[in-house]
Order: C-alpha cells, then structure tokens, then sequence
C-alpha cells in the first residue's frame, strides 16, 4: 500500500491532504504547518507574536478552550477577545472596539482566530461558516488571519467541501466565507495590493 494512501487504498491519508494543503497555501501566497495538539496554542501565540498583533479577536468555538488559547494568548501579552467582541464592553467601550476592529479608530493590530469547518487541500481554501460563535466579520476585520484547522476537515476538493456544508437534513450556515490566501487585489492599475478587503497575512495551523 501507497504510504499516502488511507488504509482501504482508497483515497489520500490525513497527512497526505494536510501535507498538499499547506503547499496549495504557499502558491497563494499564505503559511501553514502541522502541529499537535499539545503544541497548538503555544505555536499560535509565537504566529500572533511574529506578526506585531496585540489584539487577538478568537472565534467563541470551545475546541479553543480545550487548547488553551485564549490563557497562552494572554500570557504573552495579547488582548483577547471574544466573539462578539463589542458585547464584552458596557455603554461606549463596545461601539468603540468595533470602530476599532473595522479600521475606523486605533490602529491596534489584530489578530483574528478562526476554526474553519473545512479546508481543501488541492485548492488551498478555507471554508469559514458563519454563525453566532463564528462572524463573518472575524477574518475580514483584523489585519491578520490565524486558523486554527483540525486535520480531519481536510478535504481534496471544493466539491466535497460544498456537499458537506449544504449536505441534506442539515441546517445550512448563514454564509459560507472561501478563503484563499490573504486578501489581495489588482484593482487599482492592475497593481496586486494585499489587504485591501481583509487580512494582509494568513497562517494555518493544521492540529493533529
């Protein structure tokens, strides 16, 4: 049997798909590794370091809970928010920290923390879906973008990630975000910009 094959030969192992996922990331001009468990918050807090973000602004998923990000975060000296960040702050303090998570006041330099549903290996694609715990607004806000991916939502096509989010007998999310890379565009003079409708850098980290 192929070593990057599952055990029925059937289709690419775990590591396999993380190992094409991340190489798809590089082409577009995005990071990723794979980590365990027991190293993930630890290795997030370094990747929130590196980028000079004091602010981390984390999806309220409890699988971040169970890594022990937000105390890893806050131990290094980030601000740590929750989703939905402006409902932690009475009277002003809220209207302020969206204003400030929009670009509209500060700049403090966030990081935003997300818990994609799925990932496509072959495309290099996050699949954010939105709810109460999860904006949309997370990764499009912050001028950072940190997913935090457990290897087993990794899959090889946009097919098969598209057919499990709007799979029958399931409640589909309010909006599906695909995230390929930092957001760049070529508007203007054709001239590629990064970070002009989201995040200028992405880093995955692949949880195994």
């Amino acid at each position: 049997m192929s070593a990057d094959r599952g055990a029925d030969g059937a289709g690419p192992t775990r590591p396999a798909l993380a190992d094409e996922l991340i190489g798809a990331l590089a082409r577009r001009r995005a990071t990723g590794v794979r980590v365990r468990a027991a190293e993930a918050a630890a290795r997030a807090a370094e990747q929130v370091a590196s980028w000079g973000a004091v602010r981390a602004l984390l999806a309220d998923d409890p699988w971040l809970d169970e890594l022990g990000l937000a105390e890893e975060l806050s131990g290094a000296g980030v601000e740590v928010l929750r989703w939905p960040a402006p409902h932690q702050a009475g009277g002003g303090g809220g209207h302020r920290a969206r204003r400030e998570l929009l670009g509209l006041e500060g700049p403090t330099p966030t990081c935003g923390v997300t818990v994609p549903a799925r990932a496509v290996a072959e495309r290099g694609t996050l699949v954010l879906e939105s709810g109460p715990a999860h904006g949309r607004a997370i990764d499009v806000a912050s001028a950072y973008h940190l997913a935090l991916l457990p290897a087993g939502r990794i899959v090889r096509s946009l097919e098969e990630a598209l057919l499990a989010t709007y799979a029958p007998g399931r409640r589909p999310p309010s909006a599906v975000s695909l995230v390929s890379g930092p957001s760049r565009t070529s508007d203007i003079e054709k001239i590629s910009t990064l970070g002009a409708h989201g995040a200028l850098a992405l880093h995955v980290l692949v949880v195994e």
